[in-house]
């Protein structure tokens, strides 16, 4: 499905936590998409994600429990202080695509780092099937620094910030021809009825 791309806010204050490793590769545009179980919402208008632009908030929780074929991460960075994150880059949704077989995945693996038993985990958990969200990462250099509060600790996607961040400055990971295809490719994996 298609989503209408909006122009990026002056500023965000939700993020999304996802496995360092994945926001790593988002962030240097190895990954160009997020896969979801649930939490989409569907209205007037479709098919949704609970927010369509959000940073991208780094964690290690269950990220060794399952895995990823590639962990770049960038080593020159120096971790943060404790009790803080880097947040890395900003995430735009621009396409949703439901895919109820796990073949219709197998063409999307260079798109992003997960293992195929990751990716198989996901789609197999509670009923069959996954949401592939197609986004355009911005990356932040310096990535906006936050202190980690209570209420965006523990095992929860979506987490509110407790100021907007500006989105000034913000740099493209892919050129347009090649997010172009890559969001192609994603929309073209999509089960028709989802269509």
């Amino acid at each position: 499905m298609a989503v209408t791309p909006e122009p990026i806010p002056p500023s965000c204050a939700v993020a999304f936590k996802e496995w360092l490793g994945v926001c790593a590769a988002l962030a240097d545009g190895r990954q160009s998409l997020i896969l979801r179980k649930g939490g989409i919402d569907e209205g007037p208008g479709g098919f949704r994600p609970e927010h369509s632009c959000f940073w991208l908030f780094p964690t290690h929780l269950h990220e060794a429990q399952q895995g990823l074929r590639d962990e770049q991460i960038p080593a020159d960075l120096p971790p943060p202080p404790p009790g803080s994150i880097d947040l890395p880059a900003l995430a735009l949704v621009e396409c949703i695509a439901w895919v109820d077989r796990p073949d219709a995945l197998g063409p999307l693996a260079d798109l992003h780092v997960w293992t195929d038993e990751t990716v198989l985990k996901r789609f197999h958990y509670k009923r069959p099937g996954l949401w592939v969200l197609g986004v355009r990462v911005l990356r932040a250099d310096p990535p906006p620094r936050i202190e980690v509060t209570a209420g965006q600790a523990g095992c929860k996607s979506w987490v509110p910030l407790e100021r907007s961040l500006s989105t000034a400055g913000l740099v493209p990971t892919l050129d347009e021809p090649t997010l172009a295809d890559r969001l192609s490719r994603i929309r073209a994996c999509s089960t028709p009825e989802a269509s």
